[in-house]
This record gives C-alpha cells, structure tokens and sequence, in this order.
C-alpha cells in the first residue's frame, strides 16, 4: 500500500511541475511586460532553432511517407476500383494523424533533447540560480520563450509536413498510377474539411506544450554533471509516453 502512496505522490508531483510551468510561465509572461524584447528575442531564437532547421529531415521523411502511402493503397484500390478513395485516405493517414505525430517525434528528438541538456547544464552550473539573483524571473525569461517557440514551430512543421506528404503523394501517383495532378487535387480537396485541419493543427499544438514542458522539467532536475544525460534520456522516454498518450485521448475523444 506504501508503495502505490509514494507511486501516486511522485506522479501527482510530476504532473502539477509540468502543468506548473505551462501555467505559470504563461501568466508571468502576459501579467509582466517588464523585459518583454529580450524575452521575444529568446522566442524567435527557439521557433528558428525548432523550425528552420528541421525544414531538411521534415522535407525528406513527409515526402517519402506520402510517396508510400500512395504506392501502398494504389496497388490495393486499383483492383477495387475505388481510387477516388485515395484522398480520403491520405487525409486519415498524414494529416490528421501521422503528420503532427511525426512531426513531433522529428523537433522532440532535436529541439525537446536540446532543451533538457541545456537547461540541465545551466542548472549544474548555477546560472539559473544566478539569473534569479540579479531579478531575471526564469518562468519568462527560460521557460515561456522555449514553449511558446516550439509550440509554434512545431504548428507550422506540421502544416509544411502535410503539404509535402500530399505533393510526394502527388508525385508517386503520376509516375505510377497515371494519376494527373488535377485529379489526385480533386480527390484530396474533395476529402478534405475543416476539421481535418483542426485536428491536425490542435495534436500539434497539445503534443509541442507537452514536449517542451516536459524536457524544461527534467532539465531543472540536474544537479550534477552526471545527471545531464540522465534526465535528457528521461526527458525524451517522459515525452514520447506523453505523445502516444495525448494522441490516444484525442483520438478517442474525437470517435465518441
């Protein structure tokens, strides 16, 4: 029994650290204009470092995940003869669920790792503690530009994400299935509505807040050198359980 007490009490103090930082850190953000440039310097730092440089790897694995997709289900619906299917299809697999996800796996593995050392080697070397001293609140000054970087780096990866699976899509059906642009366009636009894209853009959203929470909480969690790659490891496993989870609850949610 002892040990499902002290289970519950880690998990509940796990989660109200991360929903903390979310919280606070945007509070402390909007009810304080003190520093606000240097903090949006900060933030424009996080969305390039998240965005931009991610652009090479989201081109190449959304590209090849449409041209797949397209070869998988043309050799299956052809013999069908369902191939106005395609689109409808395409939109289930890439942008209401594959999309977001993998564009998150994509900046957790770069950015979300990144951030957890980062801020694990400041904590080692006292410069967060050193920041508070002289009145630097790191709510806003570390912890809200990272979030609200990635958050909206991670809404724009997915966006472009998307659209190149569509057009690798776009592509493999030409070459392969002889499928002119205009009518795979038809089939995909025909498919497609407003709640796909919502869907879409809202994973992105919830899956982004919760990797840069996350990885920002066990990078506070370093007290030593040592500890660093530890908790940077235990950031991106914290994180990828967080993915699969969230991506559960909104799934089910959305089929009820």
């Amino acid at each position: 029994m002892k040990v499902i007490y002290n289970w519950i009490k880690r998990k509940l103090k796990y989660y109200g650290g991360v929903f903390g930082l979310i919280f606070y850190s945007f509070l402390s953000y909007f009810t304080n204009h003190q520093g606000r440039k240097r903090v949006n310097k900060v933030l424009i730092m996080q969305i390039y470092f998240t965005g931009n440089q991610a652009l090479k790897i989201i081109t190449m694995v959304s590209f090849a995940l449409g041209a797949i997709t397209i070869l998988q289900l043309f050799s299956q619906l052809s013999q069908l003869g369902a191939l106005e299917l395609v689109g409808k299809i395409l939109n289930l697999v890439i942008i209401r669920e594959l999309g977001p996800l993998i564009t998150s796996f994509i900046v957790l593995s770069r950015s979300g790792t990144a951030i957890a050392a980062e801020i694990g080697t400041m904590m080692v070397n006292d410069e967060v503690s050193a920041l508070e001293m002289i009145g630097v609140d790191s709510l806003r000054y570390i912890v809200f530009p990272r979030i609200a970087g990635m958050i909206i780096a991670n809404i724009f990866l997915t966006i472009y994400f998307n659209a190149i699976g569509v057009i690798g899509g776009m592509f493999v059906g030409f070459v392969y299935g002889r499928i002119s642009f205009e009518m795979f366009s038809r089939y995909v636009l025909a498919s497609l509505n407003f709640f796909d894209i919502f869907m879409s853009l809202f994973k992105s959203f919830v899956f982004a807040t919760f990797i840069s929470s996350i990885s920002i909480y066990h990078g506070f969690q370093a007290f030593s050198s040592t500890q660093v790659p530890q908790v940077t490891t235990k950031a991106v496993v914290s994180s990828i359980f967080a993915l699969f989870g969230w991506d559960l609850v909104i799934t089910l949610i959305n089929y009820l």
